[in-house]
């Protein structure tokens, strides 16, 4: 079974995945797992940071990986299967979707093989908590605390 998910999900380091990077960069930080491989033709080259909003960047993610094609994706896929079959394989990149308004294009990816093939790719199950952003704590006092007073 393939799977979708982020790196930082703590689950993989259960050591029980084939897990296969598909993001543009490489995590700069500890993972606790081995990433077995990548698959660069699921890469969103070109595609990041292009469009705000998931609608437009799907469709032209999707448009891509149907140049690249269902068989040359498979093959890649089927390698990573048998790398060890008793291990799910995990397409991994960085976004956290589980937090609303995150998009990934691992979710363009798997709705695209099934839209393209009728077979689901989910999600791996997280039960981490995700992390909220804090808005951002100004060091600087408030303006009518920085009034000089002059006693002359």
């Amino acid at each position: 079974m393939i799977y979708t998910s982020r790196f930082s999900n703590p689950a993989l380091k259960s050591g029980t995945y084939t897990t296969v990077r598909i993001s543009i960069g490489e995590p700069k930080f500890a993972l606790g797992y081995y990433v077995t491989g990548e698959i660069s033709d699921l890469m969103p080259f070109g595609l990041l940071n292009k469009y705000q909003t998931y609608p437009p960047f799907a469709e032209a993610y999707k448009r891509r990986l149907s140049a690249v094609g269902v068989d040359r994706i498979r093959r890649q896929l089927d390698s990573y299967e048998r790398f060890n079959s008793k291990s799910h394989v995990v397409l991994l990149c960085f976004e956290d979707i589980r937090k609303p308004g995150e998009w990934c294009h691992r979710t363009a990816f798997a709705e695209w093989w099934y839209e393209s093939t009728g077979v689901r790719i989910i999600e791996l199950d997280d039960s981490s908590v995700p992390k909220v952003k804090q808005g951002k704590v100004s060091s600087e006092q408030p303006s009518e605390m920085n009034i000089q007073v002059s006693m002359f």
